[in-house]
């Protein structure tokens, strides 16, 4: 026979503020490593199949946090930029990726090897952008301190 489980759904309304509200609900991490995300919450944050989400695990207090970037129609892109390593270098890119009207998301930029090689990590929406995705690489491939650039769509399943 096989085991059922049965959860208690527990959701707390916590008002912090006047009109605002936080909602705590325990939820059970499923045999595939999977959280469902409550209706109540998805609704709320509205949510749907396809929400691109991202997640931060504080290692030192052992959170996790989950933060909405863009809805299921959304063209959301993940960016690696490899340039010189210069001031001024990372605001080109910024104004290439500005002018053709892409939206950043979530961005880590770093240092490989002082005044030599940087790197720019870009989560980007290129919904509002009026050109493709390759013309936007192009455009950063021009500039004269880019040296690489990959771009990978971020699929929905």
């Amino acid at each position: 026979m096989g085991k059922r489980l049965e959860y208690l759904n527990i959701t707390v309304n916590i008002h912090t503020e006047v009109g605002k509200t936080k909602l705590y609900e325990v939820v059970v991490v499923d045999s595939k490593s999977r959280v469902m995300i409550p209706s109540k919450i998805r609704d709320i944050l509205g949510l749907s199949s396809g929400s691109i989400l991202i997640l931060i695990a504080d290692t030192e207090t052992r959170e996790i946090r989950m933060l909405p970037l863009a809805d299921a129609e959304s063209r959301v892109y993940q960016l690696r930029v490899v340039m010189s390593d210069k001031p001024g270098a990372l605001a080109k890119v910024a104004q290439v990726l500005a002018n053709h009207g892409v939206d950043l998301l979530f961005t880590v930029s770093k240092t490989i090897r002082r005044e030599e090689v940087a790197e720019w990590s870009i989560v980007a929406d290129f919904s509002k952008s009026k050109v493709s995705e390759g013309e936007v690489v192009d455009a950063l491939k021009k500039l004269d301190i880019v040296r690489e650039v990959k771009i990978v769509s971020i699929k929905r399943k």
